[in-house]
């Protein structure tokens, strides 16, 4: 008897009081558990966030790079008539078309906020215009080859791998490059008086031998031409509700979007290609050699209304000649683009993760390197108290353009 009343005891349960012991460690457990694991989540969300926003910003930025790269690229410098360019405002702004050889690079400083189809271009934010016939989203634009001159006619120079080779209609200019001081180059006219020719392998039998002077073929585009080389914009502007393209609901207030835009041919207006969202600014600056000594001297803002310069030739009025329609017209007009922009600089301060409102952003953020900030903006970017708990990233873009002749 005694020894089933001892089984009986062992085989009890546990108390209610162990039971709430119990309990009570296990709820705290899980809210440890529970509070680590949303703490895990949101960081690996701002983690997730910003590194996003790093790859949008290499993959973008690496576009705005191969085109400053490429300006000038296929590009004449002896005047010809041909069409007008972009046809809205502000894009229009930056027309070379119809009196003027095309600049590489054509600006707007700290512009003013306009509607630009179905965005509002931000005001305060610089804008950045690069012409050359590679800075096209065609196969076509990607194409080029020269001509073998005989007494007699010229033909096509065809390259082993095929894919290289024009198409049959492609459209492309054909420049001729004279020797001399300076390089000449000239936009050679079809038979038919057009600015360019519907590629072809007899096309260019008209033509003969010219002495001291090559003959180099620029693809375009597949379609009629307005326009004798390719254009590209870049801009900071916020999308309208008719855009198809929005936003994120993430970015902070008062950003909006980097662009590159190309105009198109067929009727002068803008495509559009998102490159980085949550952009609060850009800002361009440029370096020159003033004085033709193969070394920089000089630095400007985008429009050249202030410079930062140790030599004489350095001044504004200079630079703004340089980066005027006249002086470009002839290369033989000092200063000029060709002869004398040595650099381009690209300052694109955009946000780096979502909201963190357990972080308070340093203001204002520099917007240059040192020595630079009279050329973008003065003491640097000024947040406003609802851009305050967002982290901000300056990327920077140094570019040497390898088809100018300061670069050659």
């Amino acid at each position: 008897m005694n020894g089933a009343r001892a089984m009986l005891r062992k085989q009890r349960g546990f108390t209610l009081v162990e039971l709430i012991v119990v309990m009570a460690v296990f709820m705290v457990v899980l809210m440890i558990t529970a509070s680590s694991f949303d703490t895990i989540l949101k960081q690996a969300g701002k983690l997730f966030r910003s590194e996003e926003s790093n790859i949008e910003g290499i993959v973008g930025l690496e576009m705005l790079r191969h085109d400053l790269q490429q300006a000038g690229y296929g590009l004449f410098t002896e005047p010809t008539a041909y069409a007008n360019e972009a046809v809205d405002a502000p894009a229009s702004s930056y027309n070379d078309a119809p009196d003027n050889v095309p600049r590489p690079v054509v600006l707007g400083n700290n512009v003013a906020a306009a509607t630009l189809d179905a965005t509002t271009v931000m005001a305060g934010s610089d804008y950045l215009t690069i012409k050359g016939t590679t800075v096209g989203r065609t196969k076509t634009a990607q194409k080029w080859t020269f001509l073998r001159i005989s007494s007699s006619m010229a033909s096509v120079q065809k390259w082993a791998s095929n894919a290289e080779n024009f198409d049959s209609g492609d459209r492309a200019v054909l420049i001729r490059k004279q020797f001399g001081t300076p390089l000449r180059s000239s936009l050679m006219r079809d038979p038919t008086d057009d600015f360019y020719y519907a590629y072809s392998d007899v096309a260019f039998e008209h033509l003969s031998s010219s002495s001291q002077s090559i003959y180099t073929l620029y693809g375009v585009d597949t379609g009629d031409l307005r326009f004798p080389f390719n254009r590209s914009d870049y801009f900071v502007a916020v999308p309208g509700a008719t855009s198809s393209i929005k936003l994120p609901a993430y970015c902070a207030p008062g950003t909006g979007i980097l662009y590159k835009t190309t105009v198109k041919h067929a009727d002068g207006k803008l495509l559009y290609l998102p490159l980085l969202d949550c952009v609060l600014d850009m800002q361009v600056v440029l370096g020159w050699d003033m004085n033709n000594d193969g070394m920089l001297d000089t630095y400007s803002n985008a429009d050249g209304s202030q410079v930062n310069s140790g030599i004489a030739e350095g001044t504004t009025a200079n630079v703004q000649a340089a980066l005027g329609t006249t002086n470009n017209n002839s290369l033989t007009l000092l200063p000029n683009i060709r002869s004398n922009l040595k650099m381009v600089k690209v300052y694109v301060l955009a946000q780096n993760g979502r909201r963190d409102s357990g972080y308070s952003s340093p203001s204002p953020l520099a917007m240059s390197d040192d020595g630079e900030a009279s050329l973008t903006r003065a003491g640097g970017f000024t947040l406003a108290a609802n851009q305050l708990n967002y982290r901000w990233k300056l990327h920077r873009i140094v570019v040497r353009p390898k088809n100018l002749l300061s670069n050659q």
